[in-house]
């Protein structure tokens, strides 16, 4: 039996972490960010999200982003209440997204504008060996200190149970502007069972930039990357980037009990002339025919100052390849399954995260034409991490990696002597996080990343030493970053 959350909930946000008062705390988010109206509402607000999404243009591959000030403003709490160690959610900052970005306690939208500004830059990226050419005009072979990025976010409550995080980034290496990471979302909080039910209509461009846990592909590791290179690395799966940016997506979801969560959308791509109308190259990435559906699952109780989660989540599109019609289509399936415990004591936070996504391709265009050896291919992506974050402000991660799949002469022979992708390394990531309690100064709710980072390659593209043929060794890719990632 559903029954509609009362009207009557309290504004404010109860801002303590500790575990004694956390069911209280968030029964008064959810309660903050929900009124009941009718479920018109829903609809439009979905309609105009995807209008929003369209009319201010999707372009390709967007970054992750971060804690944003904005958000913090809003609830009034620092940016420790929502993170770790940004973009790392807690159990706080995974209820504040599933509610809609709504949660208040702080300044109004009329009292302050949910504006952010990031910058990450300056960094320095230094390669193990010096890239063949360099990547731009403006850059060299190696050890580059360059502007990654600059991002000017809308980052909050739009009207009433109606929120957004939209991005727009200039890439400086690339020197170009676009609109990156977008996700907009209305919901209503409901009772199903005697228990709390958040159901919700989002609009996003970029599958799984919608989720709350930090193992699925937009928010997951590296959450910052050298901007220059390096040369080679693996090949990802479709929901790994593929479609990033180039679609429209809307679907629902549904969070029960703080503890069940279910999802589906369906995604399109941008038409070519609307691409062409944006700048984009149509034939640098499939098309999606039709709709592809997304759907993600979990389990993620909270147990006192544990939290759990065990899920799965997957793709299936019907691809036009490079724009190329008359040839069928691709049948590309990703399935994936993901896993994520995380322990918050006092000023430490510990968190172990582990995702697998299995590829399925039948390539009935791309075979047809030779872009392809094999009818059929697969891909096997594979990574797990673990976190240790001191007080909110010092943070140390590793993770491994690990892709295997089909070997494929046409796919990965440019690349490899063994036709493979198969490639794996780790990562290791040093941060320090000096205003995650707040900045002291007129301005509060500034963040600051500041860390550095070293990626290592074991093996790439079936091989460790001239892997392709040409000279190059998997280690000649070993990356390091010196980096800065600022909010404003």
């Amino acid at each position: 039996m559903l029954e509609l959350a009362s009207a009557e909930a309290p504004a404010g946000v109860a801002c303590g972490l500790d575990e004694a008062d956390s069911s209280e705390r968030k029964c008064a988010v959810i309660e903050s960010v929900v009124a009941s109206r009718p479920a018109l509402i829903a609809i439009a607000a979905a309609a105009l999200g995807a209008l929003a999404i369209v009319g201010l243009g999707i372009l390709i591959k967007p970054q992750p982003a971060s804690a944003l000030p904005s958000f913090a403003m809003q609830t009034g709490q620092p940016c420790a209440a929502c993170h770790t160690a940004f973009p790392e959610l807690t159990p706080f900052g995974r209820l504040f997204k599933l509610s809609g970005y709504t949660a208040g306690g702080g300044l109004t939208n009329t009292q302050a504008p949910p504006l952010a500004l990031m910058i990450q830059g300056p960094q320095f990226e230094h390669f193990q060996k010096n890239l063949d050419a360099p990547p731009t005009p403006s850059t060299s072979t190696n050890d580059n200190v360059v502007l990654s990025q600059l991002s000017l976010f809308y980052g909050g409550q739009i009207y009433d149970n109606l929120g957004a995080f939209i991005q727009g980034t200039y890439d400086g290496v690339g020197n170009s502007w676009s609109i990156d990471n977008t996700d907009i979302r209305y919901t209503r909080t409901m009772k199903a069972f005697g228990s709390d039910l958040i159901v919700g209509v989002d609009v996003n461009n970029n599958p799984t930039v919608q989720d709350v846990w930090n193992t699925t592909p937009a928010w997951g590791l590296p959450y910052i990357s050298a901007a220059t290179g390096p040369a080679f690395t693996p090949p990802g799966t479709m929901l790994e980037g593929g479609f990033a940016g180039g679609v429209a997506g809307a679907g629902v979801y549904a969070w029960w009990n703080n503890m069940v969560y279910a999802e589906l959308t369906g995604y399109r791509t941008l038409s070519s002339s609307t691409q062409q109308a944006l700048g984009l190259d149509p034939t640098s990435f499939p098309s999606i025919d039709g709709i592809a559906p997304y759907w993600r699952v979990a389990f993620a109780p909270t147990i006192g100052e544990h939290s759990f989660m065990i899920g799965a989540f997957g793709m299936y599109a019907t691809e036009v390849p490079y724009a190329s019609p008359g040839f069928g289509v691709d049948r590309i399936l990703d399935i994936g399954f993901d896993a994520q415990y995380q322990f918050i004591h006092g000023k430490h936070a510990f968190e172990a995260k582990v995702s697998n996504i299995y590829e399925t391709d039948q390539y009935n265009a791309s075979y047809a034409l030779q872009t392809t050896s094999n009818p059929t291919d697969n891909l096997d992506s594979f990574r797990a991490s673990v976190d240790y974050v001191y007080d909110n402000t010092y943070s140390l991660t590793a993770s491994y990696f690990d892709v295997s799949g089909s070997a494929d002469a046409n796919l990965y022979g440019p690349n490899s002597i063994a036709n493979s992708p198969n490639g794996n390394g780790f990562l290791f990531d040093v941060a320090y996080l000096p205003f995650s309690h707040g900045m002291p100064g007129p301005f509060p709710w500034a963040n600051a990343r500041i860390g550095v980072s070293y990626t290592k390659y074991l093996t790439l593209y079936g091989g460790t030493a001239n892997f392709d043929g040409a000279g190059h060794n998997a280690s000649d890719n070993n990356t390091f970053l010196a980096y800065s990632w600022l909010m404003f």
